[in-house]
């Protein structure tokens, strides 16, 4: 009893939460859940504990956890804004995207400064930082359908895939236009040696692969990618006489393609040392472990030893105006980031990235902004998704896949004469810095608000493992629920769950809840 009210006091304490600008209103607004109920409030079994704390990214020890810095090759946000919510935020690993055109405004000159200004930063707070080395240049790889653009712009934006001369690819430009772009590669592995040691070679190469402004469509994927297999290898050469430690990345925007096949058939796993895999989907457990399968299924050809990483290095969510959504908001958004962290670490990712840190103002050519970022560009202010991802951060410090320990999910009257597709549940086992922890989650569409579903949780853990004092984790409302005494019980009827610790009637939806014993929060 004196350990609860003393985490009692902890977690009730003023500084629990502390970002750098405060909402008041935040966590009392109905709008930012939309609508959606508290599965815990109305779980008799249950009474509020406290907040979940957070960590500052410096304090996380381990973690997969990631964000994105993408764009600013196109000047699309101003970083030194995004360092103080970054700082609160726990996460470890920040994408950016170096830009050939923004480094080498004059041809032979190279200008990293903007670059130092983004790894420095984010490095004094615990941050590393991993370069997406990408696309053109007006003078090395010259294409008329981007000179077209600029020209039309005459004052107005200029489009971001212009602005950034995204996707034209040096290795179409001849050996003028490779001698440009390693003699790029160089100069940055030079100048960020001791900084930064990884190193990804071209963004969603299947996407964003041109020859003179042109898509190259013509082109088979299996030419498409042979000749990115070729331009990852005279890179990474490159980039290893630099830094023979560095490591090297390549990536795809889509998983379960034929694509992928053709990498494995002409041995990119010979050339990088991690692969990473982009993943925008409404639902982020779809198809998850059988996509992580095919990828290493097909590099196995050239890694036969099973050396290759993996990562998800980018995939996120937007929370307003969006043509490809049909209900985008900072609920769904916070539902999609805490299910892509916690669905790449199930699947095996050792590292997962969101999209990203900020949304962009005047992105478009129009002049309409993005939603993608955890931070409300406007008003200068962290989203739901940030404080999730606080939440989130927190719970990933440490946390590791635990096969050992089991949990599963079973719908109230599960032996009745019934479909079982609407009671398909998530439950996956973790242990944080040695202690167990247990989540469920409804996996449906995220804009979609699930209704509760309610049925018997079992979690099957070591003896010196169980809980004393079992609490619920909300890293989405940041709530921490303590389970009264005689909820969770010790099976002993005979049946599959025998000797698990059962609580009945407990709720699942679409939002994770984490099970784990008060000792955690110590």
């Amino acid at each position: 009893m004196k350990m609860l009210n003393e985490l009692r006091k902890k977690l009730n304490a003023d500084d629990v939460i502390v970002p750098p600008v405060p909402r008041k209103d935040f966590w009392t607004d109905e709008n930012h859940f939309n609508l959606q109920e508290d599965p815990l409030e109305s779980f008799a079994g249950a009474e509020l504990l406290g907040r979940l704390p957070s960590k500052k990214s410096v304090d996380v020890e381990d973690s997969i956890l990631g964000i994105g810095f993408e764009t600013l090759d196109r000047n699309t946000f101003d970083p030194q804004r995004m360092i103080p919510f970054l700082a609160e935020s726990g996460v470890k690993f920040a994408r950016c995207q170096t830009g050939l055109m923004r480094c080498e405004k004059t041809p032979g000159q190279y200008d990293f400064r903007w670059l130092d200004e983004v790894v420095d930063p984010l490095s004094a707070v615990g941050i590393e930082t991993w370069f997406s080395l990408s696309f053109g240049h007006p003078v090395h790889t010259p294409a008329a359908k981007y000179e077209e653009a600029w020209n039309k712009a005459n004052g107005k934006l200029v489009p971001g895939w212009a602005r950034g001369w995204v996707g034209e690819t040096p290795l179409y430009h001849g050996e003028k236009g490779m001698n440009a772009w390693k003699a790029y590669v160089r100069a940055l592995c030079r100048h960020f040696r001791g900084r930064v040691r990884y190193f990804e070679i071209w963004n969603e190469p299947e996407t964003f692969w041109t020859h003179c402004g042109d898509p190259l469509h013509e082109m088979s994927l299996e030419e498409k990618a042979k000749d990115y297999v070729d331009f990852v290898a005279r890179t990474a050469e490159v980039i290893r006489s630099e830094l023979p430690d560095a490591q090297i990345i390549a990536d795809v925007a889509q998983t379960g393609t034929a694509y992928i096949k053709a990498l494995g058939k002409y041995h990119l796993a010979d050339v990088i040392d991690i692969f990473s895999y982009h993943f925008y989907g409404p639902v982020p457990e779809e198809f998850l472990e059988a996509r992580i399968a095919n990828l290493r299924a097909n590099l196995i050809p050239s890694d036969p030893s099973g050396k290759i990483r993996i990562w998800q290095g980018e995939s996120g969510r937007a929370s307003g105006k969006s043509g490809l959504f049909s209900f985008p908001t900072e609920m769904a958004q916070a539902k999609y980031l805490t299910r892509r962290y916690l669905s790449d670490l199930v699947c095996g990712a050792e590292l997962s990235s969101f999209f990203t840190v900020t949304d962009f103002l005047c992105y478009y050519p129009d002049g309409r902004d993005q939603y993608y970022g955890v931070i409300d560009a406007k008003n200068n202010c962290g989203k739901l998704a940030y404080y999730a991802m606080q939440g989130m951060a927190w719970l990933f410090d440490g946390l590791k896949n635990a096969p050992d320990n089991f949990c599963a999910f079973r719908p109230e009257a599960w032996q009745s004469f019934e479909s079982r597709l609407p009671y398909r549940v998530e439950a996956h086992s973790f242990r944080r810095k040695g202690k167990p922890v247990f989540a469920f989650w409804i996996p449906e569409h995220v804009e979609l608000s699930a209704t509760t579903m309610r049925g018997s949780i079992y979690m099957q853990m070591d003896e010196s493992e169980n809980f004393r004092h079992p609490v619920v984790i909300d890293p989405i409302r940041r709530n921490i629920w303590l389970l009264k005494e005689g909820v969770a019980r010790t099976t002993f009827e005979g049946g599959n769950f025998l000797g698990t610790l059962r609580i009945r009637h407990f709720p699942v939806t679409d939002c994770p809840l984490f099970l784990a014993d008060a000792s955690i929060l110590e």
